[in-house]
């Protein structure tokens, strides 16, 4: 009987083992696994011009962008045809979450031009936005659009006018713009210029990377490597650099010091990241007549990418076809810019491509090799 009980009890133990068993769930596999980094592209969207949109030869087109991207857009490009026309980078080096830009293009040829802006975070570029415009010869064979203004420029809501005949130095504000009270980031700003603004200029400094501006009231200073710039410029003076602000505040009481030995500190040695030259803006009349003065261009370049560049060659292309040296450069650091400046005398009437060229030795080791090129186009007649 004794015997028979104990079978009894281990069939029971057996049977409820093998319920407990079968009613345990499936261990479920993850369905969704993320695979994309933090933040990833930047995206861009172009507002002005209308796809389609008819313009004149030898007009400017103001193509107004807006980019967006989780960590930061830090530089915006313009292509017309692929080739790069324009590129503007964020004032902080970090980018900017939200960045709209206003990109000047003027088309020299007629028939159908492709424009494209990309947004970069860093290395990382968005898909580019696209329209295509129609560059027609004559103002009569222009269609007029809602986004294309009685002069002919591309517009919209925000997007300038400029008169061609204006002789009045100006300055046309790229992106929102911060209004100093020096040439340089550590002055003070004393407000802030919107994007798209045209403001008359009324000083400079001798490479002219900064503009001496009035703003409605106020005078101040803005960033050169930001606006593109109108109208008769050569008698422009150079102002002298005012002092950088002081820190103010009251001198503190002196405390007796305590001179302790601190423990050794382990070195850590920080490997910095690749440069990113590109030239940031060509600034310079777009059209000029025949003269014996020369005309001056400004070409400022900037390191957008995480570490130093070290020394580079730079190179310009003249109108005789021919490239000169613009200058070499001892370093750039991340974020840093510099601006080059080079006379130019025209000797007869053209319609002349000035192409800059940055890194021409390639001694550089660089994020990317194919935006070391920016051009200009310029009307003699």
């Amino acid at each position: 009987m004794n015997r028979y009980m104990r079978l009894v009890l281990i069939l029971i133990v057996l049977a409820v083992g093998g319920c407990n068993l079968s009613s345990q769930p499936p261990t479920s596999e993850p369905i969704d696994v993320p695979t994309s980094q933090a933040g990833g592209r930047p995206t861009v969207t172009i507002t002005s011009p209308a796809d389609g949109a008819e313009v004149m030869s030898g007009t400017q087109v103001f193509v107004t962008a807006t980019a967006t991207d989780a960590v930061g857009v830090t530089r915006m490009q313009l292509l017309a045809n692929n080739q790069i026309v324009k590129t503007i980078s964020s004032e902080s080096p970090a980018g900017q979450r939200n960045f709209e830009v206003i990109l000047d293009y003027t088309p020299r040829q007629e028939g159908e031009v492709n424009l494209q802006v990309v947004a970069y975070r860093g290395a990382i570029a968005s898909d580019p936005a696209s329209v295509d415009i129609n560059v027609k010869a004559q103002a009569s064979q222009v269609q007029p659009t809602q986004q294309q203004s009685s002069g002919g420029n591309s517009g919209g809501s925000g997007v300038p006018a400029i008169d061609p005949n204006d002789p009045t130095c100006r300055a046309l504000t790229n992106t929102g713009l911060n209004l100093r009270s020096g040439p340089g980031t550590v002055y003070d700003r004393v407000g802030l210029v919107a994007g798209g603004a045209v403001v008359p200029i009324i000083g400079r400094v001798g490479d002219n990377s900064w503009w001496q501006v009035r703003y409605g009231i106020t005078v101040g200073w803005i960033s050169g490597q930001y606006t593109s710039i109108y109208g008769i410029c050569s008698s422009i003076p150079v102002i002298s650099i005012p002092p950088t602000p002081t820190p103010t505040g009251s001198t503190p009481t002196a405390v007796p010091t305590v001179t302790r030995t601190p423990p050794p500190v382990p070195t850590i040695t920080v490997t910095p990241g690749k440069a990113d030259l590109v030239i940031s803006s060509i600034a310079g009349p777009t059209s000029t007549t025949v003269a014996a003065s020369p005309v001056t261009y400004s070409v400022t370049i900037t390191n957008t990418g995480s570490g130093p560049s070290g020394t580079f060659n730079n190179k310009i292309r003249l109108p005789n076809g021919m490239d000169t040296d613009l200058g070499v450069v001892s370093n750039l650091n991340a974020g840093e810019s510099i601006s080059l400046t080079i006379e130019i005398t025209y000797t007869a009437a053209t319609s002349y491509t000035l192409v800059a060229m940055v890194d021409t030795g390639s001694q550089v080791n660089e994020v990317s090799e194919v935006n070391n090129t920016a051009t200009l186009l310029i009307t003699v007649s």
